[in-house]
């Protein structure tokens, strides 16, 4: 069963074996955070027709972090909400497709290694994705403006640029600051990549010591605190 709490403004859209994304509704808006593989914004649009959000309803587009399932259908979502594309200065090489920031990170383990080899090319964004940023940031940023009560903060080590959301209500959403197990998908374990562990691991720390209820994952179950916790203790 899904893990919720009460008067939540976060809705991940499942978006198959590559992921999700998340529609986050405030009281004065609603933003839709990352954006999946490219071809996937028909998906996501018609998730938000089905629960009626209009596509010029969405005011902003946050990316997590520049790796292709997080920013692949940037281009074609902006074009048909017009809402700007927000993303952390340390990861805008990547969202331009200057850079594969994929490609400079490391396996966290040897098996996580070999999966990245085997998924290569589904690892590269490619140019048929790229776009120049309407907001480029590098410190932390309230949403407010955006109708959404929360924070975006820097959260780097799975790339330079990662971030993750923090709302008022004890919400937090981390893209691939940790992802879920394989063989247990209820239970978090360590990125498949990252640019730097130990800061990927600081970053955690951070994000807990918010005290979020609930943290969501691009790639996995939600999950409390607590259990983050235990990853920490266990790896870091």
């Amino acid at each position: 069963m899904p893990m919720t709490i009460p008067n939540s403004q976060v809705t991940p859209i499942p978006l198959g074996a590559l992921g999700k994304v998340f529609l986050v509704q405030g009281d004065g808006g609603v933003i839709l955070v990352d954006t999946g593989m490219p071809g996937q914004a028909g998906q996501i649009l018609d998730v938000l027709a089905a629960r009626a959000v209009a596509p010029e309803a969405i005011r902003l587009i946050l990316i997590t972090h520049g790796h292709v399932d997080h920013i692949g259908s940037a281009r074609e979502l902006r074009e048909r909400t017009g809402a700007p594309v927000a993303i952390h200065a340390g990861d805008a090489a990547g969202l331009r497709g200057e850079e594969d920031l994929a490609a400079k990170a490391v396996p966290t383990s040897r098996f996580f290694g070999l999966l990245m080899r085997m998924g290569a090319r589904l690892a590269s964004p490619g140019q048929a994705c790229a776009l120049e940023p309407d907001i480029v940031f590098d410190a932390a940023w309230r949403l407010d403006e955006y109708g959404v009560a929360g924070e975006v903060i820097p959260t780097p080590g799975h790339s330079p640029g990662s971030v993750s959301l923090l709302l008022d209500n004890g919400e937090a959403i981390v893209g691939d600051l940790v992802m879920g197990h394989m063989f247990f998908p209820k239970r978090p374990m360590p990125p498949l990549i990252a640019w730097d562990l130990k800061r990927n691991w600081e970053s955690l720390r951070a994000v807990l010591d918010r005290q979020p209820k609930i943290v969501y994952i691009t790639h996995g179950q939600a999950v409390t605190p607590e259990v983050l916790q235990q990853l920490l203790t266990q790896y870091a």
